[in-house]
């Protein structure tokens, strides 16, 4: 007796609608975070980009690095409060218990001399010091000076804990007697004194750098307009607290001076330092005469170019989006630094190489004076001019050259470190230019060889490699570079030697969500790219029906055990001898891909996006190709991709597959079972599992948007096959108890039950028939039996013949 003789299931389309509407929760798309950086989303433009490091490590990076011993001790928001706590603790370090109260004592006296008669008890250095500090807060100079002195006189082993900070407050007071050679000298010495041994908890030997560079500044006829100017060590100057102003005639030496102490402060990381010289390089660029004065210096020049390169708008890569104004915003500092290199006459044909050739050929090309751009690149060889080269040779559509430059520009790197300080670049932008390459490399129908070049920057643009292995590359082409260059043997080592406690999740902990992967189910992302790299080969083999050789990549023991179940269910399902055995095997299979399917075969990128635990349906590697006419997009690449799409194409996949081995399973079960309405059951339950909940978007404005369009295409063809899997269910179906949730209380099917049903159901209609036909089975059984009685008698008779 079917469903559909039942009066309670009598309204399918409300308990459809329930069903749906149910179903639709089961998946929330919620707004994204900033997916990590993909090189191949808009490969003109990344192209076309200038290459540039961020300010803050140019500023850094100007002079050699420091072999001295020296730290900066800095607070970029520490308040009036949390500077006289830093200091409280620095000065009462290592003093007897006392010493806190009675150092807080000599500074509220308001007065040296009376300061000094109260630290009786403290050491000698100590009590001299504190007493100098307290006149230089009152403004008694003379005094402040002769205590800061007597520091510095006591001998060696008794002045050390404040000798760095006698010197230095010697230096402060030079500077507001105005006597700055004197200034310099004992910044000077404050710094060698530390860099000899003596404790400096403050930073003092860092900061005096900085001081002796404002010394420098005033010389040059400009000062440097501060908060407060009090007598604490480790004071902080916010930027927007900070000015420069003229106050005199510009000289160009005591400026370069300036610049370069600056910069000693910056290389020992100091914010202050690198502030210091942001402030500088705004006031040239902003005022003609001293940037024309100024130019011609090679440490001026590099600084400046530094700052418009990470700074200005990089123009070529300038394109409109959702209706911005198409018009580039006007680059002032960009046009200031050009044309005082042209009345400088720098990079000029016959004339010396400028000291920051490389950087100014960067600006030239965002500049889009080419022509000069390549002159200049070709003054000062180094990989940021091989890179410059690189796009000039992809302007002029020479792939072949740009891939030369590349290699170039990335052999150009040292090995090890940062090199020399001045002709390095930033990781993220080596990381970048070495991916360049790759796009270079996938733009001549390179394939493997982009693979190659990205593999080593993966953990930056992991959505470039997936696209490739995943989309371009065919699964033997995948394959064979897996076998060649990270065999089984190289991922043991690797597994090994990583700490996943500390490996970071470059994908995920990067965009700020706080996602961690399970490490019991997938430890690829704390371990890096090669071993993701193998398990993508094995869902990518697995996907393609050649299961047994997948089994070997992937990296979880769990995972393989769970892909070979997988297998088997597979297997029985098509070799099993009784139905209910196929059926068992089918329900089997449909378990595992509804329950481990990311696992054993979903895809990397999309629409999968087993990168980021299926979170989202994009982010990683590409979704679709440019449009037809874009560049370095070969017809190669188009058709790699359209023959590697996923079957079906849908997110969750796997799901889907899950819901085909449940209603495989029902074909081989009695209509009558409650394993056939079970199988079905969990069949709707998988499809829905796929339903995006899009309740509260307007069908019709969403359906054309690169988003949600093919969310609500997928939504749609998931609703109808739930439809007609529920619809088979109300026509075929037996009446169960929970059929009023079906889709949502699936119990486990009965197979064994099922297996019965095969003889039973049979016997059953026959007795149904012979008690509905009563007469007919008394002639049909009476017939029957003379049959059978001639038949006996008959053989009977044979047997009792004589032998002839």
């Amino acid at each position: 007796m079917s469903a559909r003789d039942h009066a309670p299931l009598g309204r399918p389309a409300l308990a459809l609608s329930v069903l749906l509407l149910a179903g639709a929760a089961s998946v929330a798309i919620a707004c994204g975070p900033d997916f990590p950086w993909q090189l191949l989303d808009r490969r003109e433009v990344t192209l076309a980009e200038t290459p540039a490091n961020p300010f803050a490590w140019e500023a850094t990076h100007l002079v050699a690095a420091p072999a001295d011993r020296l730290k900066a001790v800095e607070n970029r928001r520490a308040t009036d409060d949390t500077r006289a706590m830093l200091r409280t603790d620095a000065e009462t370090a290592g003093l007897a218990p006392d010493a806190p109260l009675l150092i807080a004592a000599m500074r509220a006296a308001g007065d040296g001399d009376k300061a000094y008669a109260l630290g009786e008890k403290l050491p000698a250095a100590v009590r001299l010091y504190t007493a100098a500090a307290v006149d230089y807060q009152t403004g008694r100079l003379d005094q402040a000076a002769a205590r800061f002195q007597s520091v510095l006189d006591l001998p060696a082993a008794d002045s050390a804990s404040r000798a760095v900070w006698a010197a230095y407050m010697l230096g402060r007071v030079a500077v507001r007697r105005d006597l700055a050679d004197s200034a310099a000298a004992f910044f000077a010495k404050a710094r060698a004194l530390a860099q000899a041994g003596a404790p400096d908890p403050l930073g003092l030997g860092v900061a005096s750098l900085g001081e002796e560079a404002r010394v420098r500044l005033t010389q040059a006829g400009l000062t440097v307009q501060e908060a407060a100017d009090d007598d604490t060590p480790a004071r902080v100057a916010p930027t927007e607290a900070v000015q420069i102003r003229a106050i005199g005639p510009f000289d160009t030496n005591a400026l370069a001076q300036a610049v370069n102490l600056y910069a000693q402060q910056a290389a020992h990381d100091s914010y202050h330092g690198v502030e210091s010289l942001y402030l500088i390089a705004v006031y040239l660029l902003e005022n003609p005469a001293p940037l024309k004065a100024a130019i011609t210096d090679p440490l001026v020049q590099r600084l400046l170019a530094a700052h418009v390169l990470a700074f200005e708008t990089d123009t070529p890569s300038w394109r409109p989006y959702r209706g911005m104004d198409p018009t580039p915003p006007a680059d002032p500092h960009l046009a200031a630094l050009t044309t005082a290199l042209m009345e400088a006459h720098i990079g000029e044909t016959g004339g010396p190489a400028p000291a920051a050739a490389d950087q100014l050929a960067a600006l030239a090309y965002r500049k889009g004076d080419y022509e000069l751009a390549a002159r200049l690149a070709a003054m000062k060889p180094g990989p940021l001019a091989s890179w410059v080269q690189a796009k000039l040779a992809l302007r002029k559509g020479d792939l072949a050259q740009a891939a030369k430059l590349y290699a170039e520009a990335a052999a150009a790197f040292p090995a090890t470190g940062d090199g020399p300080q001045g002709n390095t670049m930033t990781a993220a932008e080596r990381n970048r230019l070495i991916g360049e390459g790759g796009t270079v490399a996938l733009a001549r129908g390179e394939y493997v060889v982009a693979l190659d070049l990205l593999m080593p920057v993966a953990a930056t643009y992991w959505g470039d490699v997936v696209h490739i292995a995943e989309r371009v590359l065919t699964v033997d082409e995948l394959k064979a570079y897996v076998d060649a260059k990270i065999p089984a043997s190289v991922a043991a080592g690797w597994a090994q030697k990583v700490d996943n406690t500390q490996w970071p999740n470059t994908l995920l902990d990067t965009m700020g969500v706080g996602y961690k992967y399970d490490e019991s189910v997938d430890r690829l992302r704390y371990q890096g790219a090669p071993l993701a790299l193998r398990s993508l080969l094995a869902r990518r083999l697995m996907r393609a029906g050649r299961g047994k050789e997948a089994l070997a990549y992937y990296h979880d023991p769990a995972v393989a055990k769970d892909a070979r179940a997988y297998m088997d269910a597979l297997n029985d399902a098509g070799g099993a001898w009784w139905p209910a055995s196929r059926a068992r095997a089918w329900f089997q299979a449909s378990t595992l891909a509804r329950g481990r399917g990311m696992e054993i075969m979903g895809t990397e990128g999309a629409p999968d996006e087993a990168a980021l635990k299926g979170a989202y349906n994009v982010g990683i590697g590409q979704a679709n190709l440019p449009p037809t006419g874009a560049t370095f997009v070969t017809d190669g690449e188009r058709k790699r991709f359209a023959d590697s799409a996923l079957q079906p194409d849908f997110r969750f996949h796997y799901r889907h597959l899950a819901a085909d081995a449940a209603e495989h399973a029902a074909d081989q079960l009695p209509h009558t079972s409650q394993a056939y309405a079970a199988s079905l059951c969990w069949a709707v339950t998988y499809v829905q599992s796929t339903l995006a909940d899009v309740r509260y978007l307007d069908p019709a404005h969403y359906a054309s948007d690169p988003y949600w369009g093919p969310i609500l295409a997928q939504n749609r063809q998931s609703e109808g096959r739930i439809r007609a899997l529920y619809q088979r269910y109300v026509a075929t179906g037996p009446l169960v108890p929970w059929a009023t949730h079906f889709g949502h209380a699936c119990p486990a099917p009965d197979f064994d039950a099922a297996a019965k049903e095969w003889w039973q159901a049979p016997a059953r209609h026959v007795h149904t028939w012979v008690r509905q036909n009563h007469r007919k089975a008394v002639v049909a059984g009476a017939a029957v039996l003379a049959v059978l009685v001639a038949g006996t008698t008959l053989l009977l008779v044979r047997r009792r013949r004589p032998v002839s």
